[in-house]
């Protein structure tokens, strides 16, 4: 639970504020009771709660505005063990881990920090980090989250529906039971999509558009084996398929035997010259120069001479050169050798088969090709069909968990809340009802009553509703939720408030003095701050005071 909060900034004047300190169920922020004294930093101190956990929204309100960069420190306490923090306005991402004296120990990241309270509080809730749930409950002038139309959502009511009932579910702990469904459902989906693509690129074939065309197919494939059927009883032996096939196989065989040995027919014809150059250069000689010379006397030897010479420089320069390209020319013909010996060793290994005629080999295949092509083409029909049908069986599985899911959480809220209503209300008026239509669907209203003071208490009821029924280890609600409510319904409010004994529960509150003598009693007995005008506001004075002369 929250122990204790304190900070510098803190005031009583011009006095140093005592440390705050907090306790198991009701823990009260008392206002002016006559409502006299506004702006005195309630919502401030709620904020404050809410920064301890983990929250950001205190770093943008006033009191960061108007004071210099602070330090909230404050601590929490599990089995007996307290743990003591602080966290800085300017540093808001960082919390740090410090002793009794307030000496820095180790500092950790906000997500961190986070995933330790959710840790202490049990709170590892597959589906819903601690933040996004507990923030919900914490309903804080500036946060936002006070739409007492929308309880369910944030941000004003503009959550999206989907999103807020995934939290709910998460908080009731039956995500898991869902997720198992979505899987299927996502997987039946992805094996759809994964079909679709193979055909987009033609690694399956098309399947055929409709019933008629796969009937068609169907009489046509019917008919194609029939011809090759007869076909096959013009040959004076029997014709086997797999003997075809045979055929077909080492046909196709020997054609790449052939482009092959020509591939390498050629790449040996280029290692030829290649050699040929490295060794007796591609330029003449000064030998073969003054032979030259002999047949034809008139030639200018000196000039042929300084064309030699300059060849002869470069000669060394495209040896290189030369070299690089033969070793990359008997890597090839090496390669293409293993892929001639591996076509020998495939048409080694095929049984050999009876003669046919090209003729007949042709007229065969086909046949043999275009009956598989429509043989195909319906069995991506029947896969179509088939992956349609498991996603429809894996929605309906899904939706089916989904409803059961919410009827079973709508169930325990509504009935939580006509509890809590009762004793509100004296049993006099009607409980809020909240009706979870789908996972991306919800309604909350209180049948026949549409009133601002009625919404806010409608709203409350359904906070303490999701605290009892789930591990929720607290919430909060800031004086903007009382303002409208009638003060005998505050007043039994106060006194459900109080018997939360297992939970924490923060209140900021004022303008009590038409509750009962009961609930007054009880908010001075749970009151852990008490705020009122100028000094007595949370740090020491109210901005809002004009300044004097």
């Amino acid at each position: 639970m929250l122990k204790e909060i304190s900070c510098d900034a803190f005031k009583i004047g011009d006095q140093p504020r005592p440390p705050i300190r907090f306790h198991m169920g009701l823990n009260t922020i008392l206002g002016s009771v006559t409502g006299a004294a506004g702006s005195i930093g309630k919502s401030t101190m709620m904020l404050i709660i809410d920064f301890v956990f983990g929250g950001n929204t205190y770093t943008q309100s006033d009191a960061v505005n108007e004071l210099d960069p602070h330090t909230i420190y404050f601590s929490f306490e599990f089995d007996n063990t307290e743990y003591r923090f602080s966290r800085n306005t300017e540093e808001a991402d960082t919390v740090v881990v410090v002793d009794e004296n307030r000496n820095v120990l180790e500092s950790w990241d906000i997500k961190k920090y986070t995933q330790w309270l959710a840790q202490q509080y049990n709170m590892n809730l597959p589906g819903a980090s601690f933040r996004n749930t507990i923030s919900r409950l914490f309903r804080i002038y500036g946060k936002n989250n006070h739409n007492e139309l929308k309880p369910l959502q944030t941000r004003g009511g503009e959550e999206p529906k989907r999103d807020a009932i995934n939290v709910l579910i998460s908080l009731f702990q039956y995500y898991e039971s869902i997720e198992d469904f979505k899987t299927q459902l996502q997987d039946a989906d992805e094996r759809i999509k994964a079909f679709r693509t193979a055909r987009r690129y033609e690694f399956i074939p098309s399947a055929v558009d409709g019933l008629t065309k796969y009937k068609a197919n169907v009489v046509e494939i019917a008919s194609l084996e029939l011809e090759r059927q007869k076909l096959a009883n013009l040959d004076e032996a029997d014709v086997q398929p797999t003997e075809v096939e045979k055929a077909n196989e080492r046909n196709a065989l020997k054609r790449s035997l052939d482009d092959t040995r020509r591939e390498i027919k050629a790449r040996q014809d280029e290692l030829h010259l290649l050699n040929l150059n490295l060794q007796h250069g591609a330029y003449p000689t000064e030998a073969d120069l003054q032979a030259l010379h002999e047949f034809f006397p008139e030639a200018d030897l000196e000039a042929l001479v300084k064309v030699e010479k300059f060849h002869s420089r470069i000669q060394t320069i495209l040896s290189e050169e030369l070299e690089q390209a033969k070793t990359a020319v008997e890597a090839d013909i090496s390669e293409l050798q293993e892929v001639e010996a591996q076509l020998l060793s495939h048409m080694d290994s095929i049984p050999a088969s009876k003669a046919f005629t090209d003729e007949f080999l042709d007229a065969y295949t086909s046949l043999d090709r275009r009956i598989n092509k429509l043989k195909d083409e319906n069995e991506a029909f029947d896969i179509r069909n088939r992956l349609g049908i498991e996603k429809k069986d894996a929605s309906e599985r899904y939706h089916n968990q989904v409803a059961t899911v919410l009827e079973a959480i709508e169930i325990a809220i509504n009935t939580q809340m006509e509890a809590i209503n009762d004793e509100v209300t004296g049993g006099e008026y009607n409980a809020p009802q909240l009706t979870l239509s789908a996972y991306n669907s919800y309604t909350f209203e209180t049948p026949k009553d549409k009133g601002t003071g009625t919404n806010h208490r409608s709203m409350i009821i359904y906070d303490l509703a999701v605290l009892q029924n789930t591990v929720l280890p607290a919430l909060a609600h800031d004086s903007v939720m009382f303002d409208s409510m009638p003060r005998p319904d505050l007043s039994n409010l106060i006194r459900v408030y109080n018997d939360q004994i297992e939970k924490q529960i923060f209140i900021a509150v004022d303008k009590t003095s038409e509750c009962t003598q009961e609930a007054q009693h009880i908010l001075r007995e749970t009151t852990v701050l008490k705020l009122d005008n100028n000094e007595q506001a949370l740090f020491g004075e109210k901005w809002s005071r004009k300044e004097r002369p």
